[in-house]
């Protein structure tokens, strides 16, 4: 139903303030809705309130401006009642205390002077937590050619030996943390020569120690 001018009736007014009562077959979502009261509009100012005895509850309406009436308060319905649902969420909070460690490793510069047949002496100083390290020859290509091979640290050092590979260039020597690749260091280049060879004197010639004369 349409909105009845004569059911809407003033009860009290005072001050500027008038409550009102108003009766309606309809129900309270069509009494709120935009636009029912507006033939009212001259008579409501903001502020007032609307007892709406409609057929479904009673609720008070406060006036916001000119016809826009708000939703207000139920007072009493014949729907179902109002239910209000609570959900809650719970929060966990964690905290870890952690502080660094340090760990490092320095290789030991290499003995001059590496030739073929001799042998290579690694040697690696280490501190923190590691308690074992691989040592390996890498060629210039960075090819593994000698090891790994692991030693264990004892009292901060770890030393390991490998055979002088073939002769050649851009050798290098690694050392590594087990379990911890990022705990590592590696030697500059180094070289592996031939032996040197004693040069013989023969009449008026040099000969090799193979027993090959030498011409120059």
């Amino acid at each position: 139903m349409a909105f009845n001018n004569s059911a809407l009736v003033s009860l009290l007014s005072n001050s500027g303030f008038t409550m009102w009562l108003y009766r309606t077959t309809d129900t309270r979502a069509t009494a709120i809705a935009a636009g029912y009261f507006s033939p009212a509009a001259a008579r409501l100012e903001t502020g007032d309130i609307i007892i709406a005895l409609t057929s479904d509850a009673v609720s008070l309406l406060p006036v916001r401006a000119g016809d826009v009436v708000a939703a207000g308060l139920v007072l009493d319905t014949a729907a179902a009642p109002f239910r209000a649902q609570i959900r809650a969420a719970q929060r966990f909070l964690a905290r870890q205390a952690a502080s660094g460690v340090v760990m490092t490793v320095v290789l030991a510069p290499l003995a001059a002077g590496i030739l073929v047949g001799g042998t290579v002496q690694a040697q690696a100083a280490i501190a923190g937590p590691v308690t074992q390290v691989a040592f390996s020859i890498s060629d210039a290509a960075g090819a593994t050619v000698r090891g790994p091979t692991l030693a264990a640290v004892s009292a901060g050092t770890a030393s390991a030996s490998f055979a002088a590979p073939a002769a050649g260039t851009g050798y290098r020597l690694r050392v590594q943390a087990t379990g911890e690749p990022g705990v590592a260091a590696t030697s500059p280049a180094f070289t592996v020569t031939l032996p040197y060879g004693l040069l013989l004197q023969s009449g008026g010639g040099l000969l090799l120690e193979s027993g090959d004369r030498v011409l120059v």
